[in-house]
C-alpha cells in the first residue's frame, strides 16, 4: 500500500511540474512578445472634415482600431489611461495640434473640405489661402512635422513609453449618416451607397517622421454573408457599421506593416 501511495505521489508531483513548466514557458513567451513588439499610442480618432459625424462613431472606430492593432503592437490607449487616473501629458490639446500638423503637411490635406479648426491651423503654419491644397507628396513616403513639435513628440513618447503615435482623421462616413434616422433599418440600406473616407498618420517618436495613409471606400452593398457569420441573422445597423469599420481597420493594419514601418528607414 505504501508503495502504491509513493507511486501516486510521484505521478501527481510530476504532473504538477509539467504544468508549472508549461505555464512558465507560456508566460515567458507572452512577456517576450510584449518586450519585442513595438509600442504604439492610440492618440486620436476624430474628424477634421467639414461634415459633422454622428456622435459615437469615432469612439467606436477608436476601439476597433485599438483591438486590431493590438495584434502587432503593444497598444497604449489614451482613453484607458485617462479613465484610470489622468494622462501623463497634462496638455491634452497637444495631440490635436500634432494631428492637424500631420494633416496639413501631408499628402491628403484639402483646405476646401477641412473643418474650421484645421483651416485656421493650416493658415497659421503654412500660410494657406482658401481653396488651396497642401503640396502633393509621394504616397508611402515619410515626412517631417513642424520642427517646433519634435520636443513635444519625444515627451509624449517618454510619458507613455511608446515608439509610435497613431492618429486617424475620419472625414466622412456616409453610411452612418444614412442610418442616423430612426426609421432606417438594415433592410432600408439595401442598394444604398456606403462611403467611408479617412486618412491616418503614424508618427515615429525617435525620428519625428510621419507616415500617412488614406482610405476611400465607396460601394453599394456590404457582404451580408460575412456580417451574418460574425453577428448572426438578426444583426443590427450598429453591427453593420462595426463590420464596415473593422474592414477599414484591417486595411490600415496591413498598410502600416507593409509600408508604414519601412518608410521610416527609407532614404
Amino acid at each position: 500500500m505504501k508503495k502504491i501511495f509513493l507511486i501516486l505521489t510521484a505521478i501527481i508531483l510530476s504532473t504538477a511540474c509539467v504544468n508549472f513548466l508549461y505555464l512558465s514557458r507560456a508566460e515567458a513567451a507572452k512577456n517576450d512578445k510584449a518586450t519585442f513588439e513595438p509600442r504604439l499610442l492610440m492618440a486620436e480618432v476624430t474628424g477634421y472634415g467639414n461634415i459633422e459625424l454622428k456622435p459615437g462613431v469615432t469612439e467606436m472606430f477608436y476601439s476597433i482600431l485599438t483591438e486590431t492593432l493590438q495584434k502587432d503592437f503593444n497598444v497604449e490607449s489614451r482613453q484607458l489611461v485617462a479613465n484610470i487616473g489622468g494622462e501623463p501629458i497634462s496638455n491634452a490639446e497637444i495631440f490635436s495640434v500634432i494631428h492637424m500638423d500631420a494633416i496639413a503637411h501631408g499628402p491628403y490635406h484639402n483646405y476646401d473640405t477641412s473643418s474650421n479648426a484645421l483651416k485656421n491651423y493650416a493658415n497659421s503654419v503654412l500660410g494657406r489661402r482658401k481653396g488651396s491644397k497642401s503640396d502633393k507628396k509621394s504616397e508611402n513616403k515619410a515626412y517631417r512635422l513642424n520642427t517646433s513639435l519634435a520636443a513635444e513628440i519625444k515627451k509624449i513618447g517618454a510619458a507613455y513609453g511608446v515608439d509610435y503615435i497613431f492618429f486617424c482623421n475620419v472625414r466622412d462616413i456616409e453610411f452612418w449618416r444614412k442610418v442616423g434616422s430612426s426609421n432606417l433599418t438594415t433592410k432600408n440600406l439595401d442598394g444604398k451607397k456606403v462611403t467611408i473616407d479617412l486618412d491616418y498618420y503614424l508618427v515615429e517618436v525617435k525620428s519625428g517622421k510621419v507616415f500617412a495613409g488614406q482610405i476611400s471606400d465607396k460601394r453599394t452593398n456590404l457582404n451580408k454573408g460575412k456580417i451574418i457569420k460574425a453577428y448572426g441573422a438578426k444583426y443590427t445597423v450598429d453591427n453593420m457599421l462595426a463590420f464596415a469599420l473593422t474592414e477599414q481597420a484591417l486595411k490600415i493594419e496591413k498598410n502600416i506593416l507593409d509600408k508604414g514601418l519601412k518608410s521610416f528607414s527609407a532614404r
